[in-house]
């Protein structure tokens, strides 16, 4: 997940860049579908990644609580 951030972070200090004028050559770099810049749907990507993941992690930190709880539950009924 570090690594998502990792890129996160320097598409947007390029972006900032861009927007700004020191990297002027990424101004013509667009995606057809889009009409958006390169960076900016990069930028989308990398958050939606990053959104999904943490969706996922915690579905699975759900589940491992839930483990745990019955874990602990079924060592109560034992020692009953």
């Amino acid at each position: 997940m570090i690594w998502w951030v990792c890129f996160l972070v320097v598409l947007t200090v390029l972006s900032y860049l861009h927007d700004t004028g020191v990297l002027s050559f990424l101004a013509n770099v667009r995606i057809p579908f889009f009409q958006a810049s390169l960076l900016s749907f990069l930028i989308l990507v990398c958050a939606a990644g990053i959104l999904i993941r943490m969706l996922w992690k915690r579905k699975k930190g759900e589940k491992e609580g839930l483990r745990e709880r019955i874990v602990r539950l079924e060592k109560e009924l034992a020692n009953k």
